[in-house]
């Protein structure tokens, strides 16, 4: 709901709040504009009197004084009848050059301000920054539950590229697009009389003719206050016996006797006056030009966010499914929920639905948020749910555990759970663990284990399907089709192979851009998307439906796409990639994995890989420009033939880009595991990691867990487990 809440606003008011943050934005950069022009008063203490005195003397005629928010001097005078306005020196009270309004900022301001449309403007104004309020606290709130609550508002954020770069923006301006929704607000409740101005009682006057002659305008009591506290000074007419100078000031406005220099009388600023002052320079920075920069740059943030937001949310339209033979909820036996964040989990649950209802099951499906009483013929309640954050529930599954706790479900219902996620998360699919507690505890009957998917894996969810179907006496035929993002056309361009076996041999695969075939792409030279090293090639091989994913060895800026595979007996894709000869052409994706990659600083970096494991861990040892101590700890059959990249290791150890090699041979030499040389390493691995090192594993399973279970040695005696260090992104796998 908070999601759809935090949408529709933008959605609807987008356009305009992009036309009102631009021209925000615009305004923002004249308060400093103007500061560096200026030829201001502040730098030249003096008083009104002062000011008032040497202005008259070099400017016949003069009437009016106004001090503008960037400290500048205007003198207003006629001469030749007409009007005229000159910027003024305060410290020699002479005009320096004439004053002229900006016809494109009026322009702007008009824009800003209402649209070209009086009062109907102001309202539509009113109201976008009512609606950008809302966006950017619900916004504030949405992101504070994607990162698992409020303590992690700051850290690193997680997610594909559109994501990032919606939360990544929206986190540095959101207390600029906060300060600016709010002060717009308070101004047009304001202009609307719904804020109390403030300042309703004039200073009252009665003044006879005066018959004494002025004083020198230096010896006026009342106006020796310095010229930083004034707004504007109206001088008494001559020709007017009656006449008195007119004063505005930051602590109010009165009237001064030219005669005597006293106040006639004085009003002070009420507290309202005050408030709208500092609402007025918050949202305008006149006065703070620092500020109006701040604003502003967080107000130019609108259209990237509003064209983000728009791309987030079509995407999740799209991802959405449309279900044929979807049962009423009274009519179903088995109710099949389903919780999601960016939609993906649909495409999982929609083949379950048809495989079930084509093995004559009458199923219901519904967002988990739709949990409800109404399920007379309840048999089965299968949930398939991803976990948002740290273990907190996805946007379609916030309300399911209230309901559940409420609801009173008939006997002899059995259910069923699957989580979606990212072992890399330190709570890898935590929320559907609390959905399976919570069932169980509700007592209803498990049909099967929980159940886990990782990264989207095709394999894994036909797992937990077969072991389903097991369970209900049936059979299910699965017809699962991934949405995959587009593709790009990469050529292979060479290739290094390891292993006297060709059978299991293992690759080394480095990718062009390959030529488009239209005449525009073959004008335009061919470009990678961005990625870095750690990302994920997606690969969909001839005949296959689900795409096979590999670690990228190298980034965008190296101009080429690497990736290590090792050909596996009957494996489909590493057959069809190994078997490439250079110039063929494969289709294929980026896919972000931004939580493996060594994290930011100086601190030691520990990299342990197996076989294959080796492809991300050298793009980060290459791109080591820095030479922050890397530590590689690498493990493979044989040392001859199965030693990935071994020159150009010698090279980059060499280069101090990688300080220390260790290297362990299961067929060859001394026949060890990279756990066994971590063993022997046990007290200088133990000093870094008190030094803050970070710890990267990529390769298969089994090595990945015989890794941790030696770390969990080696950290016994430190106060420090392989858990922890998980928890503070100091652990890290990618593994498969």
């Amino acid at each position: 709901m908070l999601r759809k809440l935090h949408s529709i606003p933008g959605l609807i008011a987008a356009l305009l709040m992009t036309i009102v943050a631009m021209t925000g934005a615009v305004l923002s950069v004249n308060p400093a504009i103007e500061r560096a022009s200026a030829v201001r008063s502040d730098l030249t203490p003096v008083s009104v009197a002062t000011l008032a005195s040497r202005v008259s003397t070099s400017v016949p005629d003069v009437e009016t004084l106004m001090r503008r928010p960037s400290g500048e001097i205007i003198a207003y005078y006629q001469a030749g009848g007409e009007q005229h306005a000159s910027i003024i020196d305060p410290a020699t009270g002479k005009a320096v050059g004439d004053y002229r309004s900006s016809p494109v900022e009026r322009w702007v301001k008009n824009l800003h301000r209402k649209l070209f449309l009086g009062d109907a403007g102001r309202i539509a104004t009113g109201a976008t920054a009512a609606f950008m309020l809302f966006a950017v606290l619900s916004g504030l709130a949405l992101l504070a539950r994607r990162m698992g609550g409020w303590t992690h508002i700051l850290a690193p954020i997680r997610g594909d590229g559109l994501q990032r770069l919606h939360n990544e923006t929206a986190r540095a301006v959101l207390a600029g697009l906060t300060l600016s929704a709010m002060t717009g607000v308070v101004m047009s409740l304001t202009t609307f009389g719904a804020i109390p101005e403030g300042g309703a009682q004039e200073p009252s006057l009665s003044v006879s003719a005066i018959t004494r002659p002025p004083m020198p305008l230096r010896q006026l009591s009342a106006l020796a206050i310095d010229v930083s506290r004034l707004r504007q000074l109206t001088f008494a007419n001559a020709a007017d016996p009656s006449s008195v100078i007119e004063v505005n000031t930051t602590d109010g406005a009165g009237y001064v006797d030219p005669s005597s220099g006293k106040w006639l009388a004085f009003q002070p600023v009420d507290a309202w006056q005050r408030l709208h002052g500092m609402v007025r320079m918050l949202h305008t920075g006149e006065g703070l030009w620092w500020l109006g920069l701040i604003l502003g740059a967080s107000s130019a943030s609108v259209p990237l966010l509003a064209t983000t937001g728009l791309l987030l949310w079509l995407r999740r339209r799209r991802g959405m499914p449309k279900l044929a033979c979807n049962v009423p909820a009274r009519d179903a036996d088995t109710v099949l929920l389903v919780g999601t964040e960016g939609n993906s989990t649909w495409g999982f649950a929609s083949a379950l639905h048809a495989a079930l209802t084509r093995a004559g099951f009458r199923v219901h499906v519904a967002p988990m948020n739709d949990f409800a009483v109404g399920y007379r013929n309840l048999r089965r309640l299968l949930v398939l749910t991803a976990t948002y954050g740290d273990g907190d529930a996805p946007e379609s599954a916030i309300r399911f555990l209230p309901k559940l706790e409420r609801l009173t479900i008939p006997g002899g219902v059995a259910f069923g759970v699957l989580g979606f996620g990212d072992r890399q998360f330190p709570r890898f699919c935590g929320y559907a663990r609390t959905v399976h507690d919570a069932l169980t505890a509700k007592g209803l009957g498990a049909l099967t284990d929980l159940g886990t998917v990782d990264r989207q894996s095709e394999p894994e969810f036909r797992q937990w399907c077969t072991g389903l179907a097991e369970r209900l006496g049936t059979s299910l035929d699965i017809r699962y089709t991934p949405l995959l993002p587009p593709t790009i056309p990469l050529k292979l361009v060479s290739r290094d192979d390891y292993g006297a076996d060709t059978e299991d041999m293992t690759s080394v695969l480095r990718f062009m851009p390959a030529e488009g075939t239209s005449v525009w792409t073959t004008l335009l030279r061919p470009r990678l998307p961005r990625f870095e090293t750690g990302d994920l090639l997606g690969v969909v091989p001839p005949g296959a439906t689900s795409p096979r994913y590999y670690s990228l060895a190298s980034a965008t800026a190296d101009g080429l796409v690497e990736i290590c595979v090792r050909r596996h007996p009957n494996g489909v894709c590493s057959g069809y990639l190994t078997g490439l000869r250079p110039g063929e052409t494969i289709e294929a994706f980026m896919r972000p994995h931004a939580c493996f990659r060594p994290g930011a600083g100086s601190a030691p970096v520990i990299l342990i890989g197996a076989g294959t494991g080796i492809g991300p861990l050298i793009g980060f040892i290459r791109h080591n420009a820095s030479r922050r101590p890397m530590h590689l700890y690498f493990g493979a059959r044989d040392a001859d033939d199965g030693f990935l990249y071994r020159d150009e290791l010698k090279h980059l150890v060499a280069d101090r880009r990688l300080q220390a090699l260790t290297t362990a041979f299961s067929r060859s030499g001394s026949r060890s595991y990279v756990q066994e040389r971590l063993a022997a390493d046990a007290q200088s691995l133990r000093t870094l990691v008190a030094h803050g090192a970070q710890i990267m594993v990529c390769g298969g399973r089994r090595m990945a867990e015989g890794v941790a279970q030696a770390w969990e040695r080696i950290l016994a005696d430190t106060g420090l487990s392989v858990e922890q260090l998980r928890a503070q992104g100091r652990y890290v796998e990618d593994v498969y």
